[in-house]
């Protein structure tokens, strides 16, 4: 999938008032995302797409897991095969 706020996923908001659209177009070009904005008066406002593209999560990285000569990791001076990875 397409990064949030590319020219294939665009950032898609709806607002209520042609100040607001033109304050969201603004951070929008200030953080150079391609984004659609919806001026509709009539339906709540919906910038929750811009609130992900600012604040996307920091990719999840999985923890290195010994390997089976390695030392240990409880400190018990083993190899990681006779300690605690035996329980595997």
């Amino acid at each position: 999938m397409a990064k949030l706020g590319s020219e294939k996923n665009p950032v898609i908001v709806r607002v209520q008032t042609q100040k607001r659209l033109e304050e969201v177009a603004k951070i929008c070009h200030d953080h150079g995302l391609r984004f659609i904005v919806g001026l509709e008066p009539l339906k709540p406002e919906d910038i929750s797409d811009l609130e992900r593209a600012l604040n996307a999560p920091d990719p999840l990285v999985a923890e290195a897991k010994p390997g089976r000569n390695d030392p240990c990791p409880c400190a018990s001076g083993k190899k990681y095969k006779k300690c605690c990875g035996a329980e595997e």
